[in-house]
């Protein structure tokens, strides 16, 4: 196959998008307007970078539409942009830029009114996923499932509701060691419930294993008496939710790479060399499965390599300033080469509205497409093993862990 069909053949593929704020409440599937896509977070910091106003949504229309054709023709080398002109003419059958490569302030006023049309008709939402052949959908919120406009499609990931309330009781407590005890009844019930309905995973806060490394790993063996702080209550409930995971056999998430106290006014990717072998001891000591879905792109190979050693280590997508072309690619080039095909899967849209899961899935599609060609024609793959890899990076290996 040349280039085109091996992108043919990967568009037809099923997908199973592991990572979504779909369906949050009072926030519809489908985009309402050309803004739910324009002010996606992670295309919204984009134009900021080139003086698209943090205020934008405050301003009177016109004015907002004219900053935003403004900055969107200095972002047109990237990506994100290419991604925004795709979903505007492939969903909503409107170019945003002309023939010259440039978007007008008429382009964005014909998006704007095909969005709201769209929005309008029941079967819009599943329209978009039957077009990138999109099967199941994941959520880290109970309730934000199911999806009404897209029946048998959400699955849930959910987060230990109760957390923030035992957080505050093991930080609160001079009896630490009974609170813990008390904390790990809970978890263990909330779990077994989880099961019994059938969840196979949960996502478990881990951004104290970014900030804490090896002392947070080991917290467990080391509880003294008197007050903890902060970062030793958050793992010690860490290490409560992976024991009653692995007492169901039920997998834990972890989203690592991104910390929070970079600036006062974001997060940011860290790349810690240490980041994942820290963790080398949880997996052995526990029986359940951890699926790493990493942000920081020098970590991808990290994690890769636990993949590879462990047998209840796993690779997920690639999240916040992971998504890239040039990271993807080293992704797929380092999972190829290591870790099983059934232990990875690389779909996480991280997206708020179907129009952007569409999106970006094209996207990781154009990226394994052009891939996966290149391992044929260089003969590290014949094309059947290659198109077996897709199947199992883009749905089977996903839909194993989550559903089956």
């Amino acid at each position: 196959m040349d280039r085109e069909e091996w992108r043919q053949a990967i568009h037809e593929l099923p997908v199973f998008d592991t990572h979504t704020h779909l369906n949050k409440p009072g926030v519809p599937i489908p985009a309402q307007t050309f803004w739910d896509i324009a002010h996606y977070f992670w295309f919204l910091q984009e134009l900021w970078s080139v003086g698209y106003p943090r205020t934008a949504a405050e301003l009177p229309e016109g004015e907002r539409v004219e900053h935003f054709v403004s900055a969107f023709n200095a972002v047109r080398n990237t990506h994100w942009h290419h991604v925004v002109c795709h979903i505007c003419r492939d969903l909503y059958g409107v170019p945003l830029v002309n023939a010259e490569g440039l978007c007008t302030s008429q382009a964005v006023l014909g998006v704007d009114a095909a969005v709201r049309e769209r929005a309008t008709q029941p079967e819009w939402a599943q329209s978009v996923v039957d077009a990138l052949n999109i099967r199941r959908i994941a959520v880290n919120e109970l309730g934000d499932t199911p999806f009404p406009e897209l029946p048998n499609v959400a699955v849930a990931v959910p987060l230990w509701e109760d957390r923030h309330l035992w957080l505050d009781r093991l930080i609160a407590t001079d009896d630490p060691a009974g609170v813990t005890k008390e904390a790990r009844a809970a978890i263990g019930d909330r779990v077994a419930v989880l099961a019994g309905m059938g969840i196979r995973g949960m996502r478990v806060e881990a951004e104290v294993f970014d900030a804490a490394g090896r002392r947070a790993v080991a917290v467990a063996d080391t509880l003294a008496g008197g007050p903890l702080e902060a970062w030793q209550a958050e793992a010690l409930l860490a290490h409560a939710c992976f024991a009653a995971l692995s007492e169901h056999a039920m997998f834990a998430q972890l989203f690592l790479g991104i910390e929070r106290d970079v600036s006062p006014r974001t997060a940011m990717a860290v790349n810690d060399p240490r980041r994942v072998t820290n963790l080398y001891p949880l997996f052995e000591r526990y029986d359940c499965d951890f699926e790493l879905v990493m942000g920081s792109p020098q970590n991808n190979m990290d994690a890769a390599q636990a993949a590879r050693i462990y047998p209840n280590a796993h690779v997920g997508g690639l999240w916040w300033y992971n998504f890239r072309q040039s990271t993807y690619v080293h992704a797929m080039q380092v999972r190829v080469e290591a870790v099983p095909a059934s232990k990875s899967a690389i779909i996480a849209s991280d997206a708020r509205c179907i129009a952007w899961c569409y999106g970006k899935i094209l996207l990781v599609k154009w990226f394994l497409a052009d891939f996966l060609h290149r391992q044929v024609l260089h003969d590290w793959l014949s094309e059947a093993d290659a198109l077996w890899v897709a199947r199992e990076w883009l749905h089977d290996a996903a839909a194993r862990r989550y559903v089956s």
